[in-house]
């Protein structure tokens, strides 16, 4: 009984902050399933992914009632992510996943810089064909100025993040947050349409391991419950947050993500 209310109490601060940051929870959810629960990595990959069906649904319910979401966004982020997610999946079969998961971190820790330091540039806007116009306003902060989003640009990223998820498990928010904010779009919206393209991410894999038995039913449902009550939390929040804060509160955790993903899945395996 302790244990089940520890792990509820833990998945409401990582909801809260999956929800703030929109990574979706994974990077935090499995240490945590691992280190303190016992699950076995596969097992508490299938679970992470299967709780952030919760947080990301809680997430975006209230980041759409707030007009945060980006519909069009997602929907082109979607589409390639589900592929490259299948794609990275079936590529850790050919590849040895660590040095897959080592260019992910290298790129990740870039990412991090890029957010912190405006004069280091590592995402590039993807300019080419077909293009979209995009005003927003995020409450409490005025309007944004209006956008110019080119759709190769969210296809070419969307890929990069659905590949990221095949092959690592996690969501794919570490690359759509700070891609949308490259191609201008401000970091609430950026956060609140990553939270909603990670719903079909997660509902994806989280399939997938269900099939081969990788989930731990029990913790889906207490974590879930409390990653669901957090994502709620978060999302009062983030709003009140100013985006200059948000962007230096992104990457010192992208910078922790890249850490605990190659200790968890280099370093470890190498011992």
């Amino acid at each position: 009984m302790i244990e089940y209310f520890t792990a509820f109490l833990i998945s409401i601060g990582i909801g809260i902050i999956a929800a703030i940051i929109g990574l979706g929870g994974g990077f935090l959810f499995v240490p945590t399933l691992t280190l303190i629960f016992g699950l076995d990595t596969k097992t508490a990959i299938g679970t992470s992914l299967a709780i952030m069906v919760f947080s990301s649904i809680s997430a975006s319910f209230w980041y759409r009632k707030q007009g945060l979401i980006l519909l069009k966004v997602a929907l082109i982020l979607i589409i390639p992510s589900m592929l490259t997610s299948m794609a990275g999946s079936y590529l850790t079969t050919l590849v040895d996943a660590r040095i897959l998961v080592t260019i992910f971190c290298l790129m990740l820790t870039l990412i991090s810089l890029e957010m912190l330091f405006p004069w280091f540039r590592f995402l590039t806007e993807i300019r080419f064909g077909p293009s979209f116009v995009l005003s927003a306003s995020v409450p409490q902060q005025g309007t944004q100025p209006v956008s110019r989003i080119w759709y190769s640009h969210l296809i070419f990223w969307g890929a990069v993040g659905g590949l990221l998820s095949g092959v690592t498990g996690t969501s794919g928010g570490a690359v759509f947050v700070p891609a949308l904010a490259t191609a201008g779009i401000p970091m609430h919206y950026a956060i609140a349409t990553s939270m909603f393209t990670i719903i079909i991410v997660a509902l994806t894999g989280a399939t997938a391991n269900a099939a081969f038995g990788q989930i731990a039913w029990p913790f889906v449902a207490i974590y879930g419950a409390g990653a669901a009550l957090g994502a709620f939390i978060g999302t009062q929040i983030a709003p009140r947050i100013k985006e200059a804060q948000i962007k230096k509160i992104f990457s010192i955790l992208l910078l922790c993500v890249a850490a605990l993903m190659f200790q968890q899945k280099v370093l470890i395996s190498l011992w």
